[in-house]
């Protein structure tokens, strides 16, 4: 029988509801012996760049914006760290994909029509949220893969 997934993705942000997403894309991962793709986006928020009143901080300079994406970039490698950690426990091997660009959108771009996307129902920034809309509800609505929404 042809296995109806090739990969599964499992994007990560550091919330809790992803981690609960990632270790469920580890155990199906397992137990489907699929490869497994952890993905973690930097995303400097658009508030970052526009200031009051959407962010209470102004950023002025691209010096301020560069150091925001090299914090982020670094917290993102370690949460691939330890997803890797955790996955290898059970003898998961994953490919760590760490990328830079809007959530959403890069989750989409990396999907195919044969993965299935597994992440978490809400995930770290209410605000962006609130103006740009959910992550994994764009996700779920405009990937032409399978997603799998862990609550």
């Amino acid at each position: 029988m042809e296995k109806e997934f090739k990969r599964i993705i499992a994007p990560v942000d550091g919330s809790k509801p992803s981690m609960r997403s990632a270790k469920k894309a580890i155990y199906l991962a397992k137990k489907m012996e699929l490869d497994l793709i952890a993905v973690y986006v930097v995303h400097v928020p658009i508030s970052a760049f526009v200031g009051p009143p959407y962010s209470p901080v102004i950023y002025t300079d691209q010096k301020e914006i560069k150091q925001i994406r090299k914090k982020m970039k670094d917290e993102g490698a370690i949460l691939l760290d330890e997803i890797e950690e955790i996955a290898s426990k059970v003898g998961v091997k994953i490919a760590k994909k760490l990328v830079e660009g809007a959530p959403d959108e890069e989750i989409i771009r990396m999907s195919r029509r044969n993965d299935l996307v597994v992440m978490g129902a809400k995930g770290i920034s209410a605000i962006d949220r609130i103006f740009l809309g959910s992550v994994s509800e764009k996700v779920l609505h405009k990937s032409k893969s399978s997603v799998m929404i862990v609550r």
